[in-house]
């Protein structure tokens, strides 16, 4: 409702401004005895024309103020903000593939798996996963007599293994 009482101010202001231009004019024609000279009608043509379209009675600047027509000006306002809205876009763009290499870089080490109660380290027998894997342990304390052949069972398969050695085992 302000928008409209604010435009309807502003046409009420340049009716009223056109009005008494008008009644100048009108007064100084009869004063003069006739029509303008036609160097007058060119020069006031020539300023009305300087003036179309500009909404000079809005506030606005003038076409030769401006340099450019409204559609160029529009045109000129699309084309930043669809520059803008494309750097916002690739910038985060570039966030998200960071975060994303960060997580899938860095996550997977910093996931520990231990199993303790009241304080003392219990050996873990199962892990919940999604993935198709199993983890086999071989306890070599006594009788180390078929570890070479173990090895050799996983080195020809390509199986990835963890080793986890205490006390004398580690010297050897």
């Amino acid at each position: 409702m302000k928008k409209l009482r604010k435009w309807n101010e502003k046409i009420t202001l340049a009716i009223g401004e056109l009005e008494n231009k008008t009644q100048r004019e009108h007064r100084g024609r009869e004063r003069s005895g006739g029509w303008p000279e036609p160097e007058q009608v060119k020069a006031w043509n020539a300023e009305r024309e300087k003036h179309m379209g500009c909404g000079q009675y809005c506030g606005s600047v003038s076409a030769a103020e401006r340099g450019q027509t409204k559609k160029e000006h529009k045109r000129e306002l699309f084309l930043k903000n669809i520059v803008l809205q494309t750097a916002k876009s690739a910038a985060f763009l570039l966030a998200s593939v960071a975060l994303i290499q960060g997580i899938v870089r860095f996550l997977p080490d910093s996931i520990t798996v231990s199993s303790s109660v009241g304080g003392r380290e219990l050996p873990i027998y199962c892990v919940e996963t999604d993935k198709k894997q199993v983890a086999l342990s071989f306890d070599a304390a006594w009788g180390n007599e078929d570890t070479r052949r173990i090895l050799d069972i996983l080195k020809k398969h390509n199986v990835k293994v963890t080793f986890f050695m205490t006390g004398g085992w580690v010297l050897r």
